[in-house]
C-alpha cells in the first residue's frame, strides 16, 4: 500500500524533493539540538528524517519541506495550523517545534516507532479483532479533530502511525482543511470519495467517513477497494487533471459496492 500517494494539485511534481532526498546522506539542513539519525520516507513535498534529541535521548521525526517560497511554505503553514488546533489530543501524531527560519524550513514531531498501518498491512489483512479496535480509536481520532473544525482529508494506512503500544496516531494533515475553508483538497485515489476528486468542491467531513470506510476495508481484506493495475494505469496515463478526477468520480460510482472478501 505504500504506492498510494496523495495527488498534488500544482504541475509541478516535486522532483526537486525527491531527488535532493535520495542523493544525499545527511537532511537538507541541520536542526540544532538534534542529530540525524536514518531517512525514513520521501514524500510529493519533502521529506521526513528520524533525529536524536541531544539533552534528552529522545528520538523523533523531523519533516522537510522541498523549500521556503510558493506552494511549499503555504502547505507547511496550513500543517502547522492543523496541529496546533489538535495540542495534546492522543489520538494525533503531536508537533514538537517549528523551524520557520531554516532553509528549507521544517517541523519536529513525535517519532512512532512500530511504523504505520500501512506498513502493518504488507503482512496481509488484521485479525478482526484487531481491526475493529484500530478502526474505533481511528474514529475517535477522527472526531475529535472534528470537534475541533479540522478535516484530515487524505485518511489512508500511510496517514495512520503505530505507537509504542501499537496504538493508531492519525499524521500527516497537510491536505486538511478547517470546517469553514472553501478551498479543495485532494486526498488519494482509491481512498478519496468521488465527490472529493473535484477541483471545485468544497471541503465535506463526509469525504473522511468515506475514507474511514476504505481504511476498515483494507485492514480486513488487505486490499484498497476498486483499486488494480490495470485502474491505476488508466488513471496515471491521463495528464489532465481534471479529467483525469473525472474519470476517478465517474470509475467509482459505477462500480459501486466493492465485493472482496478475506
Amino acid at each position: 500500500m505504500h504506492s498510494d500517494a496523495t495527488i498534488p494539485q500544482g504541475g509541478d511534481d516535486r522532483r526537486r524533493s525527491r531527488e535532493m532526498s535520495l542523493s544525499h546522506s545527511r537532511p537538507p539542513t541541520d536542526v540544532p539540538g538534534y542529530d540525524p539519525e536514518r531517512l525514513l520516507g520521501v514524500g510529493a513535498y519533502g521529506e521526513v528524517w528520524v533525529a536524536i534529541e541531544r539533552n534528552t535521548g529522545r528520538r523523533v521525526a523531523i519533516k522537510f519541506y522541498a523549500s521556503r517560497g510558493g506552494l511549499d511554505w503555504s502547505l507547511l503553514s496550513r500543517e502547522v495550523e492543523k496541529l496546533s488546533f489538535l495540542f495534546a489530543d492522543r489520538y494525533i501524531v503531536q508537533l514538537i517545534a517549528v523551524g520557520w527560519d531554516a532553509d528549507p524550513p521544517y517541523y519536529i514531531m513525535e517519532y512512532m516507532e512500530h511504523g504505520s498501518l500501512a506498513d502493518r498491512l504488507e503482512h496481509g489483512p488484521l485479525p478482526v479483532d484487531e481491526a475493529v479496535s484500530l478502526f474505533h480509536d481511528i474514529a475517535v481520532g477522527l472526531l475529535h479533530a472534528h470537534g475541533k473544525g479540522v478535516l484530515h482529508c487524505d485518511l489512508k494506512p500511510a496517514n495512520v502511525l503505530l505507537d509504542q503500544d501499537g496504538k493508531p496516531r492519525l499524521a500527516d494533515f497537510g491536505q486538511a482543511r478547517l470546517s469553514h475553508e472553501q478551498a479543495p483538497a485532494l486526498g488519494t485515489l482509491f481512498h478519496m470519495a468521488p465527490e472529493q476528486a473535484d477541483l471545485a468542491a468544497v471541503p465535506d467531513a463526509r469525504w473522511d467517513v468515506y475514507a474511514l470506510g476504505s481504511l476498515a476495508y483494507c485492514m480486513l481484506t488487505g486490499r484498497v477497494p476498486h483499486r488494480n493495475d490495470e485502474r491505476i494505469r488508466k488513471l496515471r496515463d491521463i495528464t489532465d487533471l481534471e479529467k483525469r478526477l473525472r474519470t476517478y468520480r465517474q470509475l467509482i460510482r459505477r462500480l459501486g459496492v466493492p465485493t472482496d472478501r478475506r
